[in-house]
């Protein structure tokens, strides 16, 4: 029940933030182009599922690459999925969940996915959809953000802030879990690496602004966080993790490459 309850919240979030997603992630877009740049070594394909497609912009930049393949992109939040259209890129759109793929099996030569799958509760499962669904020896490129991803926000958010047993915040997967995920999914072949990125923000409340504008906020916590709250953390944040160009926020990419 509680992760129903957490996928309709995500999908409200990023539904809510389709109209300024496009100029909030020029993070997102530049792992994009370099996720895409590694598909230039895949063999001939013809066909191509991208799995948690936003607004659409990483799907009209592979269909542009690979005019000669059908690719499809598909994202379960429906404000997305209107953003996406608008586009009349040349990409097929279907709304559907990533853990719940409506394909049959053997349909696609590669399956991607940007920054995406660090929303689906059971990983294992989902890479084993993508496995059934890929054909001969279908390839699984994609990112997605790790645990360590804003390290410094839940540093300052934990105990020795607010003086309490700490936050209960569903964390993300790290490199172990998805090389086991893709192991228990039946991937033979399989590439995993993860990196860390730190990117500027003028502060603590610029960042959560930032979360919050791009739909990300939808993770359950057992403490409400007032505004006494954020001044005690945005005071540590700034102490601890920030320097002249500001405080920074760290980001953990991990990215895979696995085949059938």
């Amino acid at each position: 029940m509680l992760s129903t309850v957490i996928d309709q919240e995500v999908c409200r979030g990023f539904s809510n933030a389709a109209f300024r997603y496009d100029r909030l992630t020029d993070l997102h877009k530049e792992i994009g182009t370099k996720l895409m740049a590694r598909l230039e070594c895949v063999e001939d394909f013809q066909t191509l599922l991208d799995v948690g497609m936003g607004t659409g912009w990483f799907t009209n930049q592979l269909k542009n690459s690979f005019p000669d393949a059908v690719v499809v992109g598909l994202d379960f939040a429906p404000g997305m999925v209107a953003c996406a259209r608008q586009k009349k890129g040349k990409m097929i759109i279907v709304q559907a969940d990533a853990a719940r793929l409506p394909f049959k099996e053997g349909v696609f030569d590669v399956i991607t996915s940007n920054l995406a799958y660090q929303w689906v509760e059971d990983l294992s499962r989902a890479f084993k959809l993508c496995r059934s669904r890929l054909r001969g020896r279908g390839g699984l490129y994609l990112t997605m953000f790790g645990r360590h991803t804003f390290y410094e926000l839940f540093t300052a958010l934990d105990a020795r802030v607010t003086g309490k047993d700490g936050l209960t915040i569903r964390r993300l997967a790290d490199e172990q879990q998805v090389t086991e995920a893709l192991a228990s999914a039946g991937f033979r072949s399989r590439k995993v690496r993860a990196e860390q990125i730190q990117v500027r923000f003028p502060d603590m409340m610029h960042l959560i602004k930032w979360i919050k504008d791009i739909g990300a906020n939808a993770l359950p916590r057992d403490i409400y966080m007032g505004r006494d709250l954020l001044l005690r953390a945005n005071e540590y944040y700034n102490q601890h993790f920030k320097d002249a160009a500001g405080v920074y926020a760290t980001f953990e990419v991990i990215w895979v490459e696995a085949r059938r």
